[in-house]
C-alpha cells in the first residue's frame, strides 16, 4: 500500500477536509449575507433619501404655484414698476434647503437617473438665492424702472426654470419608487427628448 493511500485512509485527514469545506462554505455564505445586508441597507437609505428630497422639492413647488402663476405675477409687478418709478418690489430671502444640505455628502447613494435632475434643481435654487441677494441691494433700487423691470422678469424666469427642474426631479423619483430603475431611466429619456415637457405621461 502506497504512502498516499495510507494518508487517504487516515480519518484525521478526512476530518480536516470536511472541516475545511465547512469553513469555506461558511465564508461564502457569510460573504453573501454581508453583501445582501449592505445592498438592503443601501436601498433603504436610497428610499429614505428619495422620500425626504421629494418632500422638500414638493413643498417648494407648492409655494411657487405654477409657471403660469409666476408669469402672471411677473407681468403685474413689471407693469407696476414701469408705471410707478418709485416702486421697488420686495424680494424676500430665499428659503434654505436643509434636507438637501444634510444629504449632499451622501448623494452618491442615489441612482444616477435621479441625481442629475435633483442637482440641477438645487443648483438653480442657489443661483436664485444669489440673484435675489443682489436685488435686495441699493444698486437695484437705484436702477431705472425699465431696468428694474427687466431684472425682475429674469428673476421670475429663473424661478420658472427651478419649477421645471423640480417637477422633472419629482417625476423621476416617483417613477423610480413605483416602477424601478429601468422605468425611471426610460422616463428620463422621454423627458429629455421632449425638453422636460410636463404633458408627457
Amino acid at each position: 500500500m502506497s504512502a498516499a493511500t495510507e494518508i487517504l485512509r487516515d480519518p484525521r485527514i478526512w476530518q480536516a477536509v470536511v472541516a475545511g469545506a465547512f469553513v469555506a462554505v461558511g465564508w461564502l455564505v457569510n460573504g453573501w449575507q454581508n453583501r445582501r445586508e449592505r445592498y438592503a441597507d443601501r436601498m433603504e437609505r436610497l428610499r429614505d433619501s428619495h422620500r425626504a428630497i421629494y418632500a422638500e422639492i414638493g413643498a417648494n413647488l407648492f409655494n411657487l404655484g405654477s409657471p403660469e402663476a409666476l408669469t402672471e405675477h411677473a407681468e403685474v409687478m413689471c407693469a407696476r414698476m414701469v408705471q410707478d418709478s418709485g416702486f421697488v418690489p420686495f424680494v424676500p430671502t430665499e428659503r434654505p434647503s436643509p434636507v438637501f444640505d444634510a444629504l449632499v455628502a451622501q448623494i452618491h447613494v442615489l441612482p444616477r437617473v435621479s441625481i442629475d435632475p435633483i442637482v440641477a434643481y438645487y443648483l438653480q435654487l442657489r443661483a436664485i438665492r444669489e440673484f435675489a441677494s443682489d436685488m435686495r441691494g441699493d444698486v437695484y433700487a437705484k436702477l431705472s424702472p425699465e431696468r428694474r423691470s427687466a431684472i425682475y422678469r429674469d428673476y421670475i424666469e429663473m424661478k420658472i426654470q427651478a419649477f421645471l427642474f423640480g417637477d422633472h426631479a419629482l417625476r423621476i423619483i416617483a417613477e423610480y419608487a413605483a416602477e424601478g430603475k429601468d422605468s425611471a431611466e426610460d422616463l428620463a429619456r422621454r423627458l429629455s427628448n421632449r425638453g422636460g415637457d410636463r404633458s408627457d405621461p
